[in-house]
């Protein structure tokens, strides 16, 4: 089984592309609002994993509560966000 710090890790590498795409059709003006608002929820999903994460290291560990399992492709609490 992989670590919580692993998996973050993947999620992190995983989101990259997203990140150095959306660096290149912003300016370009060829990013879709669609494309913009999925990043957005992308990068606040991000922020608040490894604010929890940093959280964990601080107070010994760096796994904090509740921190069973990251996927990517699941919104927090399973909600649809389509």
């Amino acid at each position: 089984m992989t670590s919580y710090a692993g998996r973050l890790g993947m999620w992190l590498a995983h989101e990259q592309w997203k990140l150095e795409q959306a660096s290149y059709d912003i300016p370009a003006r060829r990013a879709t609002p669609r494309q913009c608002a999925e990043l957005a929820g992308v990068l606040q999903r991000l922020s608040d994993e490894l604010r929890d994460y940093a959280a964990g290291l601080a107070f010994g560990g760096g796994r904090p509560p509740g921190s069973g399992s990251i996927d990517p492709d699941e919104p927090p609490g399973g909600e649809d966000q389509r």
